[in-house]
């Protein structure tokens, strides 16, 4: 077997020259021999992975499949290789050793195809990649943790999913949640053009998809939900508005750079179309959907929607000149996703419900900014401008008391902040303790905290009986 001093003086002869297609595979297959080494240490694990790295690199220069392909091959082989090291030599946890690995899956996606990479599904691979995504103790930094997003999916795009090691990754999402940023979810930008790296919002919506279509998110959706009815947001209820909130200002963050550098409109298009699949994945799906129908997560989804089209549309016209059909299609994206909200319309608690509630003031600009690119986006009628004004004059009748002091929205479940004596929604107090670190009274500035609020059940019940009667005499009006 050759050793790596040799197999990189191959790889990079003293002349200067390229190394021949033999000799570049000569390299690749001899890095594998030194992965499947024990005799060797991180260090020189490190290196064999680089050199395989760049023998497959060069021997597939001009094919991306095949690069990728090769690239998973080796590694599935390394991670192999680091998941027996650990269990039966006991050996520590190389944060360089994770990178690298995640590192030669950084062009992979669920949708490329590697058939013709064998994948280890022993219990000592599967231990060690949970343990390592889903154990603070076994890896503590959690920009590495996170970064095993892409080996997981990559893992069980191979495997069958089986019960404890979904609810094992379940977990570690609820742990690793605040390392999904914008910056590691999007794409790296191509403003030349080799192909960058596609970021983790593929893989992330390839495990939600296939956690969620078995159950698996049900527990965490659960738990949440009753968080919110009790006032007390944990981390599953933290988790489910932070990865709702990433997709507006994902979609800010892509029209800002679209806006100030010299980015093509493919990676743009690319990159807003996964968003609105992340958006739909989060929002719509069956395992999720109720979620997003508890109070202050459901106003965090309508936001995120609306701010979401508004960065869409307001790039549109310029984006559209160098793409007409791509645009064309994202468009079309967003009137999936739209359509699938509306026919849960139905439920007084959707988040469609909401979105014409709070935003049907931008429906007509919407409306308008879509016409002069020669398009529509469904649902979005221009006779919201007249609904938004009959809600406006009913809004008139509607006695002070039932008002939330800090939104002026109808109450649904009043909630009295003992910090300052004001009345306001279940959904705004929620909402307080979500989107700030330290969240207080608005009105006192004094700390928000579990005891801070008491609920007013007999507000609630006038406040019902109050709609009741309006819904009734309007029945009536209409007959």
């Amino acid at each position: 077997m050759a050793t790596l001093d040799e197999l990189e003086q191959r790889l990079y002869p003293s002349d200067g020259s390229d190394p021949t297609p033999n000799e570049s595979c000569h390299v690749y297959h001899h890095s594998i021999l030194q992965l499947s080494n024990n005799a060797n240490s991180t260090a020189q694990l490190i290196r064999a992975i680089d050199v395989g790295k760049q023998a497959v690199g060069i021997l597939f220069k001009d094919c991306h499949e095949s690069r990728t392909m090769h690239w998973a091959r080796l590694a599935a082989f390394a991670a192999s290789m680091v998941a027996k090291r650990s269990k039966y030599f006991c050996e520590p946890l190389s944060v360089h050793v994770i990178r690298d690995i995640n590192c030669l899956l950084s062009h992979w996606e669920p949708g490329i195809s590697t058939q013709n990479v064998t994948l280890d599904q022993s219990a000592c691979l599967k231990n060690w990649m949970l343990s390592v995504f889903c154990d603070a103790r076994t890896c503590p930094d959690p920009r590495v943790r996170v970064l095993m997003l892409r080996f997981l999916a990559f893992y069980w795009h191979h495997a069958e999913l089986d019960t404890k090691a979904a609810l094992r990754t379940v977990s570690g999402l609820i742990l690793n949640y605040e390392a999904l940023d914008e910056e590691t979810l999007l794409p790296t930008d191509r403003r030349g053009e080799e192909k960058g790296e596609p970021g983790l919002l593929y893989p992330l919506m390839f495990l939600l998809e296939g956690l969620g279509r078995h159950g698996y998110l049900d527990h965490m959706c659960q738990a949440a939900i009753t968080q919110v009815r009790r006032l007390i947001p944990g981390p599953e209820t933290r988790c489910l508005a932070t990865l709702v909130k990433r997709t507006c200002r994902s979609a800010e963050r892509i029209k800002a750079m679209y806006m100030m550098f010299d980015i093509k409109a493919p990676y743009i298009l690319e990159s807003l179309t996964g968003v609105v699949k992340f958006f739909g994945v989060l929002v719509t799906s069956q395992s999720t959907v109720h979620a997003y129908e508890s109070p202050g997560l459901l106003k965090l989804a309508s936001d995120s929607l609306v701010d979401m089209i508004s960065s869409i549309l307001e790039i549109g016209p310029i984006l559209q000149l160098e793409s007409t059909t791509g645009y064309a299609d994202l468009i079309g994206m967003v009137n999936k996703t739209l359509e699938s909200l509306a026919l849960r319309g139905d439920s007084p608690k959707s988040v469609w419900i909401k979105v014409q509630q709070d935003h049907s003031h931008v429906f007509p600009r919407f409306t308008r900014q879509t016409q002069t690119m020669g398009l529509s986006l469904l649902f979005l009628s221009p006779s919201a401008g007249a609904r938004e004004a009959s809600w406006a004059e009913e809004m008139e009748e509607v006695p002070t008391k039932y008002l939330d002091s800090l939104t002026q929205d109808i109450m649904t479940e009043p909630v009295r902040l003992l910090t300052s004596g004001m009345t306001v929604d279940h959904s705004t107090i929620i909402t307080l303790l979500l989107t700030s670190i330290t969240p207080f009274d608005p009105f006192t500035r004094l700390p928000l905290c579990h005891g801070s609020f008491k609920s007013l059940p007999r507000l609630k019940r006038q406040i019902r009986e109050w709609k009741n009667r309006k819904h009734c005499n309007r029945e009536m009006e209409e007959e």
